[in-house]
């Protein structure tokens, strides 16, 4: 091939060099190989970092540039990118230290880089600077973008020399053109393998390099092992050890001795970047000069819901952004066809559900081989997650405002002056200063009364320093001249970077204090003797079962007095037998939390006898909310167990007067059905009561006549109106009927409701 064809090569070769990708993309971009080293650096990453590629290149990136607190976590993501290389990794924030010990917050995506054999050679990492929004609680997180723009380098053929002249650097592809595997060449001169009438003349292009000058594309013929001969257009770079020594020299080259070889690594390239940009993490997404969709990758389809298919050749602004941002964003795709790029743009996508999506978006120029505008590409974060833990931090951060403000404690603070930032509504309250008399004050001149002054001032000192001071009583001197004492927690107020900007001082009003302790003291005091002198049973045990509460009118009901009772298992000395399982339970429940109420326990008294007791067992506390016992408060009804059983036969008396009366007596409920039936009734009637229950009286036992006057005068008694000796005829289960003489008498319950009517009749046929 002649000179002339190859040089022409060589140009089409260089308009596609993947540095210039890289260094041409409109975000930070920085690679390593697999020792972590950086080997890309572009102007993007120079500019953020302050450090330039010949500063940063051979550096370890964790080591130099990431936060010590981020380095192990990187490192992983790192290992795993390697290790995982067919997956997309997920993207990870972390800080990034600029050479003037700045920080600044990226959020990376990385990529591992692979030879034409699939092997990873190295990583390639595309940033986004979100430090604005991550002072805004991480509001972004920033991904990579111009994807279409990068070309890993591994594809080309890449050999190495010491400062010998020595082989050190030889990969795949280099082994692979010249049939030479890297054992066999490692230690031999480079000399060797370059056509003899070029050996004098590539000695000197690598004397140059090894004197820190570069040269690029460079022809140099190699001969492989077959004997063939191989054009390689060569960048020739000095090789640099972490202080910038020379070491040797690196050469990128690229075979141009087959113009279809050149056309199929060109191909190769192609599929790779589409490959890339289609299964990218990241949203991509793009026009032509029309503003119609020309590229849709698979993250935007997920995102989105729209297939690839669905939203080629659809205008972008008017399918899928919604509507009240269509105009802002047709301005930024105007300018980026006008090759005015946007960076950080948000965006609302309208999703095929409905539903809307938040894209934080990059616009970037797209170019055709002659540098002519032919659309835009934009790389995008979904941020939608992001936007909606905005809304909550914002209602967080108004909670805590309103927290602040109308808090029952008194909350004030300065800052880094000591004047006054910060004064709720309780502080206001007790000072008598309203926030806009104390805002801009000096707190401890104006506020603190003179004796104080001095230590106060050091404790906020402290805290300025990071120095945070608990429990310090400090003395407020209010509007009206008076003295409040304050028990303060003096804490460091810091902002979003952890700088220090002022105090917050948390208060107790203490200055009742005092009052209050004697208040207490003697509230404890009336308490015992209420205990003690308490005209109910009030008895307790420890966590043991053992009795240390005993109280007057226990020790009179039990006849044990409380030097007797203190100390002894409760349930086996005081309760009887038949109920100490139960009792048992209940004390244990009550140990446990689970309190009791109106259970009744049958106590043994000294003198032998039993005495009923209606108890409600309560846990028993300590200041520190543990159990420590469980305390019995009782009520002696001992009376009224007699006073029941007393009831009880008069009930079962009354039955049977009711049931055995030479009266005929029946009843109703509100509904009108019988519910009352004696003896005589069933006699008189000929129906016996279990016939007669549940049937309505009027229309089953009244005559026909008389129904509507008999329902009236049992409507009345339900109304609480009663009717005396009112006639009525009960109609007879033989057909007979039955003149009753009858009082209408309302019935009530215990609450005095009614619930019915009962009529006591004389049968006057």
């Amino acid at each position: 091939m002649d000179r002339v064809h190859r040089e022409n090569m060589s140009v089409s070769i260089n308009h596609i060099d993947e540095r210039f990708f890289i260094k041409s993309a409109n975000c930070p971009i920085f690679g390593t190989d697999l020792n972590g080293r950086i080997i890309e650096w572009n102007s993007k990453i120079s500019d953020l970092s302050g450090c330039t590629w010949k500063d940063a290149h051979g550096l370890n990136l964790v080591d130099s540039f990431i936060g010590e607190q981020y380095q192990e976590k990187v490192r992983q993501w790192l290992r795993q990118a390697v290790l995982d290389s067919d997956s997309c990794q997920q993207n990870l924030k972390t800080e990034f230290v600029l050479s003037g010990n700045g920080i600044r917050s990226l959020l990376m995506n990385v990529t591992a880089r692979k030879d034409l054999n699939g092997d990873v050679v190295g990583l390639l990492i595309i940033a986004q600077d979100v430090t604005d929004q991550s002072r805004s609680e991480q509001v972004v997180k920033a991904q990579a973008q111009e994807l279409r723009q990068l070309v890993d380098q591994a594809n080309a053929p890449i050999f190495g020399i010491d400062v010998n002249g020595k082989i050190n650097e030889w990969n795949d592809r280099t082994a692979l053109v010249t049939g030479y595997s890297q054992s066999e060449v490692t230690g031999k001169s480079l000399l060797h393998f370059i056509m003899p009438k070029l050996r004098h003349s590539v000695d000197e292009v690598l004397s140059v390099a090894l004197r820190g000058d570069e040269t690029t594309n460079y022809e140099m013929e190699f001969q492989t092992k077959s004997g063939e001969i191989r054009y390689f257009m060569v960048n020739i770079s000095s090789r640099r050890d972490a202080n910038s020594n020379i070491v040797g020299v690196i050469g990128i080259a690229q075979d141009v001795t087959e113009t279809s070889e050149m056309e199929r690594e060109i191909k190769a390239t192609a599929n790779e970047l589409r490959q890339l940009v289609d299964t990218a993490n990241a949203p991509i997404f793009g026009i032509d000069v029309f503003g119609n969709v020309n590229e849709w990758n698979d993250k935007t389809a997920e995102i989105t819901g729209f297939a690839k298919v669905e939203t080629f050749d659809k205008p972008l602004v008017t399918n899928f952004i919604v509507p009240h941002l269509q105009k802002s964003v047709q301005e930024v795709l105007d300018n980026a066809l006008k090759g005015i790029e946007t960076s950080n743009y948000e965006l609302e996508f309208r999703t095929k559900y409905g539903e809307t999506r938040y894209l934080l978006v990059n616009a970037t120029t797209r170019r055709d081989a002659n540098d002519e505008v032919t659309g835009v590409v934009g790389v995008a974060q979904d941020v939608t997650e992001s936007r909606k833990h905005d809304r909550e931090v914002a209602a967080m951060a108004n909670e805590l405002r309103q927290l602040v403000d109308n808090a029952n404690a008194p909350i004030f603070g300065i800052d880094v002056e000591g004047n006054v930032n910060e004064w709720n509504a309780m502080t206001a309250n007790i000072t008598g200063y309203k926030r806009k008399e104390a805002f801009g004050k000096p707190l401890v001149s104006t506020f603190i009364v003179p004796k104080l002054r001095q230590s106060v001032q050091e404790v906020l000192d402290n805290a300025l320093q990071g120095n945070e001071t608990s429990n310090y009583e400090l003395e407020f001197e209010t509007k009206s001249g008076e003295t409040r004492y304050l028990l303060v927690n003096a804490t460091s107020r810091r902002d979003a970077e952890n700088h220090i900007v002022g105090v917050v001082g948390v208060a107790q009003d203490v200055t009742e204090t005092a009052k209050r302790d004697r208040a207490v003291t003697a509230m404890a005091n009336e308490l015992r003797q209420l205990v003690d002198n308490a005209n109910a049973p009030i008895f307790g045990i420890d966590v043991h079962g053992n009795v240390n509460e005993w109280n007057d009118k226990t020790a009179e009901i039990t006849g044990y007095a409380k030097s007797e009772a203190f100390s002894k298992p409760l349930v086996s000395t005081f309760i009887v037998p038949i109920l100490r399982q139960s009792v048992q339970e209940v004390l244990d429940n009550a140990l446990q939390g689970n309190e009791t109420s109106n259970y009744e326990l049958e106590f043994r008294t000294k003198s032998g006898q039993t005495r009923y007791l209606l108890l409600n067992a309560t846990t028993r506390r300590d200041p520190d909310g543990e159990i420590v016992g469980v305390v019995g408060v009782a009520q002696d009804v001992t009376e009224t167990k007699k006073h029941d059983r007393e009831v009880a036969t008069m009930a079962n008396e009354l039955r049977q007067l009711v049931d055995n009366a030479n009266a005929p007596i029946f009843g109703i409920d509100n509904e009108g059905n019988v519910n009352e039936w004696n003896a005589m009734t069933a006699n008189i009637t000929g129906y016996s009561k279990k016939e007669a229950f549940g049937k309505p009286l009027v229309s089953t036992f009244i005559v026909p006549k008389l129904r509507q006057s008999v329902q009236e005068v049992l409507d009345n008694a339900l109304q609480g109106n009663e009717t005396s000796n009112y006639e009525l005829e009960f109609e007879t289960k033989s057909g007979e009927t039955r003149y009753l003489l009858v009082n209408a008498t309302s019935r009530r319950d215990a609450e005095n409701h009614i619930v019915g009517v009962v009529g006591v009749a004389q049968d006057v046929t």
